[in-house]
């Protein structure tokens, strides 16, 4: 692994752990095992760390997403795979790490947005069309509207004060929300669908 690339990933898991305001650029340091002059050689400040930090996993996440839909047989299994994929990130991450995002560092702020706005709320909508296509999604309602209303429910769970996570931890929470949206829209055969993939897991 390149320096550059080593750095990125052990901030990331300093950044989730710990949320990013409390970790330094020491820490950062200390736990790579290297001096701070040697990290400034690639990011100029914790603020340029975080927003290249940013930059990165949203595009890995854009090939993800491709993926994963390319790998499903249909809309219900291509939501269930992405949900996997959700839940092994969020269960290394603390929910500060979303707060700190949103109060101090506004240009990685700004890209998870757009990539939330663009990239994801195109393959939501594209999922609720290929399975109201397929009959296993209603098709009394407004596409657009419900994939906003799916980012909404990220947004509420990631930067709002809207749970305490005391009684639900983040990734029962994420779970439980998606369980709201997805059989919300589902037609009778969808939730076959849904019941008999959630057994295979």
């Amino acid at each position: 692994m390149e320096p550059q690339e080593k750095i990125l990933a052990t901030s990331l898991e300093l950044f989730y752990k710990y949320g990013i305001k409390r970790v330094t650029m020491d820490d950062i340091a200390k736990e790579l095992g290297m001096s701070k002059k040697t990290i400034y050689q690639f990011y100029k400040e914790k603020d340029d760390l975080v927003n290249q930090l940013c930059e990165t996993e949203m595009l890995k996440h854009e090939q993800i997403f491709e993926e994963l839909f390319q790998k499903s047989t249909d809309p219900i299994h291509e939501i269930i795979l992405i949900a996997n994929n959700m839940r092994e990130m969020m269960m290394n991450i603390n929910p500060i790490f979303f707060l700190d995002l949103q109060k101090f560092h506004p240009v990685a702020l700004k890209r998870f947005q757009e990539f939330k706005q663009n990239c994801a709320f195109n393959h939501i909508s594209r999922n609720i069309k290929k399975g109201i296509d397929m009959g296993v999604y209603r098709s009394d309602f407004n596409i657009a509207f419900a994939a906003q209303y799916r980012l909404a429910q990220l947004d509420m769970l990631m930067f709002g004060n809207y749970f305490s996570f005391e009684n639900i931890n983040f990734v029962n929470a994420h779970e439980l929300l998606l369980d709201m949206f997805i059989y919300g829209i589902c037609t009778d055969s969808g939730n076959k669908l849904l019941t008999k993939y959630k057994k295979i897991k």
